[in-house]
């Protein structure tokens, strides 16, 4: 009687399912490492505030690092990702005005606001090499086949 082994992960699939969750992680270390470092401070006002972490700027970075990450995952399915390019695009479409948007955020802000666009940078590069290598793939499979 044939027994059923479960199939074991390889490195790609392991990055494709956990790598953004990783990431997120990471990226969540560093934020609770930036407050730590710099708590906010209610007597710092005015100018005296810029470059500083503002009040509840732990929970909101988690909460809009994690919605970003939750979406990304929608969007780009990773279980099933098979030179979806179209897909990779998408995002890209999400991605870009966000994280430009988070740039200009980012002008006096402490380090969480910080942290958050360097995610999204990375995000942004990230999927722009996947809308890349999925349409190279596409492309040399179509003339393949």
């Amino acid at each position: 009687m044939p027994t059923s082994t479960p199939r074991a992960f390889t490195l790609g699939q392991a990055l494709r399912l956990g790598g953004l969750a990783s990431l997120w992680f990471a990226t969540a270390a560093l934020m609770v490492r930036s407050v730590l470092g710099d708590p906010y401070d209610p007597t710092r006002t005015g100018t005296a505030a810029y470059g500083h972490n503002h009040e509840g700027a732990l929970l909101e970075g988690l909460v809009w690092t994690f919605t970003e990450m939750v979406i990304l995952y929608a969007i780009l399915r990773p279980w099933s990702y098979q030179r979806s390019w179209g897909r990779s695009l998408a995002a890209l479409a999400l991605l870009a005005p966000w994280t430009a948007l988070s740039m200009v955020l980012t002008m006096h802000a402490g380090g969480v606001v910080v942290t958050h666009f360097l995610w999204l940078a990375i995000l942004t590069v990230i999927v722009l090499v996947l809308a890349l290598t999925s349409g190279f793939a596409a492309i040399t499979a179509r003339r393949a086949g």
